[in-house]
């Protein structure tokens, strides 16, 4: 969901990045995060889990300059892939205007990654978020490991339909900032068009069926670009492209918003709580022993 901030002339969307356990989200944000082009960045926030991490930080994008006097900034997140963390995925989530599914390439991946990709679109529809008019862009990363599926294989099972698909080496940096610059224009497209990603519970709720259409893929074997921004151009319309996006955030919709986050900055504290009980806990067991040596 769109955050208008009228009082510093800001608006806030929201990417987040999801797909199966260690598919490489994490590399892919922190590869962006670790980009010395990317200035105007928030700290980095990290809850982890024994198998997976969830990572958090925003940025404002000054090469994507203002849409109607609006300065645009980009929270990035990313979501434990595991199953058994489905509850904090529904979470993270919840107000997304955009979504970069990361699949891994490898073969032996495909049942993981088809399953993740319903996950995705069940979650979506629980957040009352239409996953057809979504900003959903693919990646499919880990190209530079042997025994992948070719970009015709992947794409015959995953149905991207009309979305972009990124081929990517996020351990390289091959394709990251291609990535986050297709999902960051797709969500940009949607705000000057209107569209409206809720999914009204008039709406019913039939099975997924992507468009149908060739997927776009680019080179494994492209070149990292130092700008994320470089290649995307906004046009700035004379009319105010949020106008309708305001209307439709009423209050009570912010409320619901600020309160989705006030949860999220709950469950960060309650996992660093957690972690620095047990590193106490451990100091005190390392002390034990050493008092007894």
């Amino acid at each position: 969901m769109v955050l208008i901030n009228k009082a510093i002339n800001e608006v806030t969307v929201k990417l987040v990045y999801y797909g199966p356990g260690l598919c490489g989200k994490t590399t892919n944000l922190e590869k962006i995060y670790g980009n010395p082009k990317l200035e105007n960045k928030g700290k980095m926030i990290s809850m982890s889990t024994e198998t997976d991490r969830t990572l958090f930080f925003d940025f404002m994008p000054m090469e994507l300059g203002t849409i109607a006097g609006q300065k645009v900034r980009v929270q990035l997140y990313t979501v434990p892939g595991q199953v058994f963390y489905d509850a904090t995925r529904k979470l993270v989530l919840r107000g997304a205007d955009g979504v970069v599914f990361v699949a891994d390439s490898q073969s032996s991946m495909r049942e993981s990654n088809a399953q993740s990709l319903e996950n995705l679109e069940t979650n979506l529809r629980l957040n009352r978020i239409d996953p057809d008019k979504v900003a959903l862009v693919f990646q499919y990363n880990k190209r530079d490991l042997p025994n992948v599926d070719s970009v015709e294989e992947m794409s015959a099972y995953l149905h991207p339909g009309k979305a972009p698909v990124v081929e990517a080496a996020a351990i390289n940096g091959v394709g990251v900032t291609a990535t986050l610059r297709a999902a960051v224009a797709r969500i940009i497209e949607n705000l000057k068009s209107n569209v409206d990603t809720t999914l009204h519970e008039s709406l019913a709720p039939p099975a997924f069926t992507p468009n149908v259409g060739r997927a776009s893929a680019r080179p494994a074997n492209e070149q990292v670009e130092e700008n994320p921004f470089s290649a995307v151009a906004v046009e700035v319309e004379p009319d105010n492209p949020f106008e309708l996006a305001a209307d439709i955030h009423d209050p009570a919709a912010e409320r619901g918003e600020l309160e989705a986050l006030l949860d999220g900055a709950t469950a960060v504290v309650g996992a660093l709580e957690a972690a620095l009980e047990r590193a106490r806990q451990q100091e005190r067991a390392l002390r034990e022993r050493l008092a007894r040596g």
